[in-house]
């Protein structure tokens, strides 16, 4: 593996892989190109993260290497990373007071477990553009980006993650309107 490799968002640096095949080959322990290539992307091009993810993998699965009808082996997500994915998927289904809400106390719960702001609107947002069509997907990361911008400034977290998922729903809300009249 001498290019990096491209896929999704990530490129997968071949050393990630290197490195992973190298703890692997120490603990002898059979790692396949595939999974060493999925951990890799999915670390996000963070070798601490990729190590952690390999561990998971092997302590899940019990082996590195897909057998039988197993094509791939699904690296899991952190706990956090799932909670947001969880937020963005209430936030898509529907956009109502009720639910913003409901989404300023998974905020707060995400905020005081130590997850950083700019983190978590910048997770958001990747995780809302996966189920967005491409013509909203520039304007809900400009808002995103506006956003971070305004948290790095040093005020109340807290505001700009709810004001980012407020714009977020009038835009979806917005959107839908104007796809189904």
């Amino acid at each position: 593996m001498v290019t990096i490799l491209c896929y999704g968002i990530f490129a997968v640096p071949p050393q990630i892989c290197s490195v992973l095949k190298f703890i692997c080959r120490k603990e002898s322990i059979p790692l396949s190109d595939e999974v060493a290539i999925n951990v890799a992307r999915q670390s996000q091009r963070n070798l601490r993260r990729a190590i952690l993810m390999l561990e998971a993998c092997k302590v899940q699965y019990g082996t590195l290497v897909p057998q039988g009808d197993n094509t791939t082996l699904v690296v899991q997500k952190t706990d956090w990373e799932a909670y947001i994915s969880l937020l963005a998927s209430e936030i898509l289904r529907e956009q109502s007071p009720q639910k913003l809400l409901a989404a300023r106390e998974k905020l707060y719960e995400l905020l005081v477990n130590c997850i950083p702001a700019d983190v978590i609107i910048t997770t958001l947002a990747l995780d809302l553009c996966k189920f967005l069509d491409d013509c909203v997907k520039h304007e809900v990361i400009e808002w995103a980006a506006f956003y971070e911008h305004r948290i790095c400034q040093g005020s109340k977290d807290i505001f700009h993650l709810e004001a980012f998922i407020a714009k977020f729903m009038a835009i979806y809300k917005r959107y839908l309107n104007d796809l189904f009249g």
